[in-house]
């Protein structure tokens, strides 16, 4: 089953007005990154506790970087741009960070992977080469030693590049269909890949880059039997080794343990909480909690480890905590939460609060105090 066409219609026309809208915004003079909402954005409102907080966007990789020293006198005089101070993100998709707190997202329309460092105000690019050629970048993952590894829809490969940003490998040509989402498992040094051509997940060794095998087969049409997948987009892995699948045409989320076998699986095609249309990034917490990310809502939902869902983010727009087509959704290990825009071309980043477990809260012995659920 697929969207119904009034639907596709209705939302093609609010996405053309955002278009003009942002390219009105684009014109004014000043525009800072990140930019900040005049109050604190948290999600639920009060009186509930908050649990997600808005923190920061990113769009224009110039003026993440320290200003750019004007060469030439014209160039003063007029305030003439060069190429990098006119950089803007295009439409990227897959996120992660290193263990600097470096971003690293893949643009899938500049064919480059943007290294992003807030903190120090630089702004690299981890490019192709000829014995390495990077055609479609679409998802991002990085190791222990902070190695990048970068997977590529058009030319069905891996590539892998150093901490320094250098090409060293690149690997799957001969095992890959259509790669998209990429995560990696640190403790066992494994690779899952999603590979939504094949409808499967294909899993490599980081340290030797070596094909490992895969996990399920394309399911039957019409079907949704567990261990399987209908062109899945994405994946994560969690703190104890679990692997999460977005089996985006089936609109679920599959749980598998570190053998590849089904633990649970959850969500339905529809607008309901707890339902899908367009599942694609995914992330876990440290508390457990699921979040998806689903392009056709142009929101995150928050569910339980059981799938339950809990929490609702965002509406289709362009302001702070609004998406315009996400698609990549990513956890580091101090619980912030970058997603990606492929519409506007954009990151957000929100913190995750995590609820201290008292007594008198019901949170004894672990349990989390569930809020209900909002859109």
């Amino acid at each position: 089953m697929r969207i119904p066409l009034y639907r596709t219609i209705a939302r093609l026309v609010v996405i053309a007005a955002l278009a003009t809208a942002g390219e009105k915004k684009n014109a004014a003079p000043k525009e800072a990154a990140p930019v900040a909402p005049p109050e604190p954005l948290i999600w639920p409102l009060p009186p509930d506790p908050p649990r997600v907080r808005w923190v920061a966007e990113y769009r224009d990789m110039a003026k993440i970087k320290a200003p750019v020293k004007k060469s030439g006198w014209l160039d003063k005089v007029t305030g003439t741009k060069t190429m990098e101070e006119r950089l803007e993100l295009r439409k990227p998709y897959g996120i992660a960070t290193d263990s600097r707190g470096r971003i690293y997202t893949a643009d899938t329309e500049l064919k480059v992977v943007f290294m992003i460092d807030p903190v120090n105000k630089v702004v690299e690019r981890r490019e192709g080469s000829t014995r390495a050629p990077m055609a479609l970048p679409a998802g991002v993952a990085v190791d222990s030693m902070d190695r990048l590894f970068v997977s590529d829809a058009a030319l069905h490969t891996i590539l892998c590049f150093n901490a320094d940003g250098q090409p060293v490998g690149h690997f799957g040509t001969s095992t890959l269909g259509r790669p998209g989402g990429i995560a990696i498992d640190k403790t066992r040094n494994r690779l899952y890949v999603a590979d939504a051509k094949e409808s499967r997940i294909a899993v490599f060794d980081t340290k030797s880059l070596e094909f490992v095998g895969m996990i399920g087969a394309p399911s039957t049409p019409g079907k949704r039997e567990l261990g399987k997948f209908y062109a899945p987009t994405n994946v994560a892995v969690d703190r104890n080794g679990l692997i999460y699948v977005a089996d985006t045409w089936n609109n679920r989320v599959q749980v598998l343990n570190t053998n590849g076998e089904v633990l649970r699986a959850f969500g339905a095609q529809g607008d309901r909480p707890g339902e899908f249309i367009r599942p694609k990034g995914i992330a876990v917490d440290s508390g457990g909690h699921i979040y998806v990310a689903d392009a056709e809502f142009n929101n995150f939902q928050i569910l339980s480890p059981e799938g339950q869902p809990l929490l609702a983010i965002g509406t289709l727009g362009i302001g702070p905590g609004q998406f315009a087509l996400i698609g990549g959704l990513y956890i580091d290990s101090k619980d912030q939460i970058y997603t990606s825009e492929m519409f506007r071309g954009r990151i957000q980043v929100f913190q995750y609060i995590a609820q201290p477990a008292t007594a008198d809260s019901g949170a004894a012995n672990g349990k989390e105090v569930r809020t209900p659920v909002s859109r």
